[in-house]
């Protein structure tokens, strides 16, 4: 009887067990919604854009301009380096973005003054970074909005090349059409102002304007994108000029007020000391105006431009596509305004590789710390990358 109830009993719960096993199979489980992490892998893009790009605008250094006109084809004559790469990741609805671009060109121009030549060069950098969020996405287009910043920066040199044998010449002119105002004031036949006066006219007509009025015509309208660097050369070498004299006439003056002569005796001993000191003069000069002429300018300078923008894509079918974008930014961190516009249409040439052709303008206002870069640069590219 004792056997019996307990394989009874053992029955019974087995039945029980099952259909406990049964009732916990049917019960639907609750899972947490899919993540982005768990949904959508990563995608990532690498491209190299080659932008063709024009550059228009001002760029200004100590408060002078240069007109900046500067087609694509001198562009491509005068470059000396180009660097472009861009790489895209995308995960769901989340997408990183960044870019480089860096740019070398150089030039050089004959002066033919006190000045021989010239050399020029610009670098030029321009990097961009971004976050973006995919606001809608739909079978055939899609729609994101970015945040970023646009780094740029500017180097500019001049290298200035001296004709000695000019400067030699210009020296010993001027020394000698000086020489006789420089005797007049040490002879109290003419006041100080007169002789400040003739001696600045002197140093306009024997220096300043043999520094070369191609450097100015060249600087005006430069062949590349760069500021006028040697915009006050002129007013530089006419202050060291006059100072050099100043210096030498008060030196004549100590030594022969010390002499404690009058008359005629007065006037003779300043004509001796000044013909003396005139090849002194005429050496000081032409070593100070080869080492002034001969030097080597230059300006950097970058910024940060924070941005907000949009970006667009239309598929036509699996083959082609539209791609635009435009941002705008600067909010007086860095430019008082940036903006940059780019539409392209696309060709899927595989799966995975893919090539655009369309145009990009990218313009902004900045000035700071006697620079000002005011330009916009614009022109076709053409973009080739892979997807994986």
């Amino acid at each position: 009887m004792g056997i019996k109830l307990f394989v009874l009993a053992g029955a019974v719960f087995a039945i029980i067990g099952r259909v406990g096993a049964g009732s916990m199979e049917l019960a639907p489980k609750e899972t947490a919604p899919p993540t982005i992490t768990q949904s959508e892998p990563w995608q990532f893009t690498i491209a190299a854009p080659g932008w063709l790009a024009s550059m228009n605008g001002t760029i200004g250094v100590h408060g002078i301009n240069a007109d900046i006109d500067v087609p694509v084809d001198e562009v491509l004559q005068h470059l000396d380096m180009i660097f472009a790469a861009r790489a895209e990741a995308q995960k769901g609805p989340f997408g990183i973005y960044g870019e480089v671009i860096y740019i070398g060109l150089s030039d050089g121009a004959q002066i033919n003054g006190l000045i021989n030549n010239i050399h020029e060069q610009v670098d030029q950098t321009l990097v961009d970074g971004a976050l973006s969020w995919r606001l809608f996405n739909q079978p055939r287009w899609s729609l994101d909005l970015a945040a970023g910043t646009h780094y740029t920066s500017v180097y500019e040199q001049l290298e200035l090349h001296s004709d000695p044998v000019a400067i030699r010449q210009a020296s010993e002119r001027f020394v000698n059409n000086i020489a006789e105002d420089l005797r007049d004031r040490l002879n109290q036949d003419i006041s100080n102002s007169e002789f400040l006066a003739e001696l600045k006219n002197t140093i306009k007509g024997d220096i300043a304007s043999r520094i070369g009025n191609a450097l100015e015509r060249h600087e005006n309208r430069p062949n590349i994108p760069i500021g006028p660097l040697g915009g006050r050369i002129r007013q530089e070498i006419a202050q060291v000029v006059e100072r050099i004299i100043e210096a030498k006439k008060t030196a004549l003056r100590i030594r022969i007020d010390a002499l404690h002569l009058r008359g005629e005796a007065r006037r003779a001993a300043v004509q001796r000391a000044v013909n003396a000191a005139k090849a002194q003069i005429a050496n000081q000069l032409a070593s100070t105006l080869n080492m002034k002429l001969s030097q080597t300018l230059s300006k950097d300078d970058y910024w940060f431009d924070p941005y907000v923008g949009l970006r667009a894509r239309y598929n036509f079918n699996k083959t082609y596509y539209t791609a635009v974008r435009g941002e705008i930014g600067g909010f007086g961190v860095g430019a008082d305004l940036m903006w940059e516009v780019e539409a392209a249409v696309g060709i899927n040439l595989t799966r995975s590789i893919f090539t655009e052709i369309g145009y990009r303008a990218l313009g902004g206002n900045y000035e700071n710390d006697n620079f000002r870069f005011d330009a916009v640069m614009h022109g076709p590219q053409i973009t080739t990358g892979i997807t994986f």
